[in-house]
């Protein structure tokens, strides 16, 4: 049943009801999984199998996923590169120390 190129839908965890493809397969319970999901190891309890199948090779990378996704005409959601903040702690801590020194 779950063999590489399979799209899943996946129906547990913190991505539950996004797309998935089978990318590697571990062991009889597990595979590796791609796609709107994170990048991971996942049991197959934990997937829904749908009636296509991708061509793509073992272990492909994101892009090409995300790729034959698109082709497939499945919704794709882009990655947003996020700016991380510099924590205001950190720069009060900085500024006392160098105050103490002085």
């Amino acid at each position: 049943m779950f063999q590489i190129g399979r799209v899943c839908i996946k129906i547990a965890g913190r991505d539950a009801g996004k797309t998935a493809v089978v990318i590697n397969l571990e062991s009889e319970n597990i595979v590796t999984i791609d796609g709107n999901v994170r990048r991971r190891k996942c049991n197959i309890k934990h997937l829904e199998p749908l009636n296509k199948t991708l061509k793509i090779k073992k272990n492909a990378t994101t892009s090409v996923v995300r790729d034959e996704l698109l082709k497939a005409k499945f919704k794709v959601e882009l990655e947003k590169k996020v700016k991380r903040k510099k924590s205001v702690e950190k720069k009060v801590v900085k500024k006392v120390v160098k105050k103490v020194v002085k």
